[in-house]
């Protein structure tokens, strides 16, 4: 059976796209998911340094170019996930030949449950190529009005290349972005939220230590909703805490409440 395949992109830089997609699929292979991680950021590719796999000589930039075999580019990484990372020389970037990666997605799909494609930020080439080889799309925005706009556009460029956005994840958010924050998002750009990420101090220093902020940190609340959310993608429900079972509750009892003003929404006359 082929792999269930997740492209992440986000319209802009700074949204923390590829932290997110090292965590994401971190998570899977905690969820004893055979999950391989690719990085498609041809130019400025992120995974390799943050994985401490930036010395290999055999990337993906080999791999397109038809210098290198697949499978010899794809190392262990944490939680027994795999990973194809991007070289990082702009040599690599230039022989690159992005129309390969139908190819390889074919080649390597069979092998895992899950493919997290970590691709380039914006509209060009290689976030194209990456959207059309994916099954679903996953965007990562901030609470700022120019990523939130930007995300709308990526939304409208994934359809043109015949994919529907599946969800948004909203990261580096704040205590003032609640629910009544994330309702009125989803009103004013029609993408589902999957999960709000919290800006959180543990992430830095995951990258610092070249580890998964849900390895290093599994107690974090950020992890905890890494693990929340790579849990519903791979369909498996877990037990409600205390905490969320309060959160549903105070949901259920406000849902009339004012929320904070959004800076995207125009008044009404």
């Amino acid at each position: 059976m082929a792999a269930k395949i997740y492209t992440v992109t986000s319209g802009k830089g700074g949204t923390g796209k590829s932290v997110f997609a090292v965590n994401l699929a971190a998570a899977l292979a905690g969820l004893a998911k055979r999950t391989l991680l690719i990085d498609v950021d041809l130019g400025m590719a992120d995974i390799g340094l943050m994985l401490g796999l930036d010395n290999n000589k055999i990337t993906l930039h080999e791999v397109l170019a038809g210098e290198a075999n697949v499978e010899d580019a794809i190392y262990d990484g944490p939680n027994g996930l795999k990973v194809l990372p991007c070289g990082l020389s702009l040599q690599g970037f230039k022989k690159a030949d992005i129309s390969r990666l139908t190819d390889v997605i074919a080649e390597v799909s069979p092998n895992f449950e899950f493919i997290i494609i970590d691709t380039a930020t914006g509209i060009n080439h290689a976030t194209a190529a990456s959207i059309e080889v994916c099954d679903e799309v996953l965007l990562v925005l901030t609470p700022e009005i120019t990523s939130i706009a930007n995300g709308s556009k990526m939304k409208v460029f994934s359809a043109l290349l015949g994919k529907e956005v599946t969800g948004m994840v909203l990261n580096r958010t704040m205590p003032e972005h609640a629910e009544a924050y994330r309702e009125k998002l989803f009103k004013s750009v029609d993408i589902e939220i999957l999960e709000m990420l919290p800006e959180d101090v543990s992430i830095p220093n995951s990258i610092a230590g070249k580890s998964p902020v849900v390895v290093k940190y599994p107690y974090s609340e950020i992890s905890i909703a890494m693990n929340r959310l790579a849990a519903s993608l791979s369909g498996i429900k877990m037990p409600e805490s205390g905490e969320e079972k309060g959160r549903i509750k105070q949901k259920n009892e406000k849902k009339n409440r004012a929320g904070v003003k959004l800076p995207f929404v125009q008044p009404k006359n």
